[in-house]
């Protein structure tokens, strides 16, 4: 059922009233056209072809009255229109042009109905309750001639009585006669019928396809708002690896400044002089991180490359210059690292040692371990514990260790961090290149 609409209405409306003007537009003309020929005014309805018989007006009401609901209730509209057309080819066998409302009733319920099958099955009940009526008015013509025919012939012969007539059977004659005179019905209602299912079919198709482009739009949004969390976890965890390791030799490197500024002002300088450099090394890289997130595919960050496995050996060196002992061992020869694992071991690299420094104290001996295989490379950091006031905590709940486990376990990685069974922390990440799932 469609929204009511005055528009609608008013436009069915002035076509129901079109189709029953045009209906009785021929007989006007005739009668006036005999009227002028005869010399005589036109005073009565029947004279001015307007038919005279209730039966026609009221058949004539139920077809407007279809007509004015067709676009609102098509399944009573259909009753309506076919029990106007119906009394219309019951009372003479011929169509009118005002039962051209039935073909389009039947294109509506066509259009619009939800079940094909039920559409279908009112179009067989109402072609075959057409050609009952037009049948039933053949039948009544038939006996109606028959009658006149059997009085004139009563009147010749000078008979007083009148002959009663007797109802007779259905001839095939008849059968024939109203199935080519319903044919021409039949056609337009399946015409009418096909045209309005073709429009439901391509107004359903037109919903599936704008359903499909909202799912699509509604997907693409989903998936770009997953990217930029994706970005935004990425970029943090980024930013928590560069600020955690630069303030943590900051603020060792001022410690030692401070207790030695006033026995050892020389090396109180050096470390200052260390803590300005780790400063702006990390702001550096901090403004890459933001500027990487601000800048499009096509911007210019002017950004430095990342950092990878090679640069560990950098990184060793500036936290020995924080008092760290750190001793590095590289086995294997790398062939060809992906450059998201190169970044993720160093990231986890700088994270292990960084929380050595905090947790352990610059008076802990550290060892890294760096092993390259064929489908992984393997990082092993091991400190002794030494100067630590309280163990490290465990993984869950803290942001370096928790973003060593992400990173390792994006690329199909495993990261085991936990104590030792000495005095010291153990930190063992297998990183394969090819993104499988390490094995332990």
């Amino acid at each position: 059922m469609s929204r009511f609409e005055p528009r609608r209405l008013l436009t069915d409306a002035i076509l129901a009233l079109a189709l029953l003007a045009i209906t009785l537009a021929p007989g006007l003309a005739s009668a006036a056209l005999q009227s002028a020929k005869a010399g005589k005014p036109l005073d009565y309805p029947s004279r001015l072809g307007i038919p005279v018989a209730g039966g026609w007006w009221l058949c004539a009401g139920l077809v407007v009255a279809g007509l004015l609901i067709r676009q609102y209730r098509p399944v009573p509209a259909l009753a309506l229109t076919a029990a106007g057309v119906f009394g219309h080819l019951a009372m003479q066998t011929k169509f009118q042009l005002l039962d051209l409302a039935l073909p389009l009733a039947l294109y509506t319920v066509a259009a619009t109905a939800r079940s094909r099958r039920l559409a279908l099955g009112l179009l067989a009940l109402t072609m075959t309750l057409t050609y009952a009526a037009m049948l039933l008015g053949r039948i009544g013509t038939d006996a109606g001639q028959k009658e006149a025919a059997a009085a004139k012939q009563a009147q010749v012969g000078g008979s007083p009585t009148r002959t009663a007539m007797t109802p007779s059977l259905i001839s095939l004659d008849a059968m024939v006669d109203t199935s080519a005179s319903v044919l021409e019905m039949w056609l337009l209602s399946v015409a009418a019928f096909a045209v309005g299912d073709s429009m439901r079919s391509r107004r359903a198709h037109l919903a599936a396809v704008e359903q499909r482009t909202a799912d699509l739009a509604r997907e693409e949004r989903q998936r770009a708002a997953l990217a930029v969390a994706a970005e935004r976890t990425r970029i943090t965890r980024e930013l928590h690896d560069v600020v955690a390791h630069g303030m943590s030799v900051m603020v060792v490197q001022a410690q030692g400044a401070a207790a030695a500024l006033d026995r050892h002002p020389d090396r109180a300088a050096d470390a200052l002089h260390h803590v300005i450099e780790v400063g702006r090394s990390s702001l550096a890289e901090m403004r890459r991180l933001l500027a990487a997130g601000r800048t499009g595919p096509a911007g210019d960050a002017r950004l430095s490359p990342l950092p990878g496995i090679g640069d560990v050996p950098g990184l060793v060196d500036q936290l020995r210059s924080a008092g760290m002992r750190i001793e590095l061992d590289v086995r294997g020869v790398p062939d060809a690292v992906p450059a998201a694992v190169d970044l993720s071991a160093y990231r986890i690299v700088q994270e292990a040692l960084t929380n050595t420094l905090k947790h352990a104290g610059p008076r802990a001996n550290a060892d890294v371990t760096l092993r390259y295989l064929v489908d992984r490379a393997d990082v092993l950091v091991l400190d002794d514990g030494a100067g630590q006031v309280a163990r490290q905590p465990a993984p869950t709940g803290r942001h370096g260790l928790a973003g060593m486990l992400e990173r390792a376990a994006a690329y199909g990685g495993r990261v085991d961090a936990g104590p030792r069974t000495g005095p010291g922390w153990r930190v063992h990440a297998r990183l394969t290149f090819d993104g499988t799932v390490a094995r332990p």
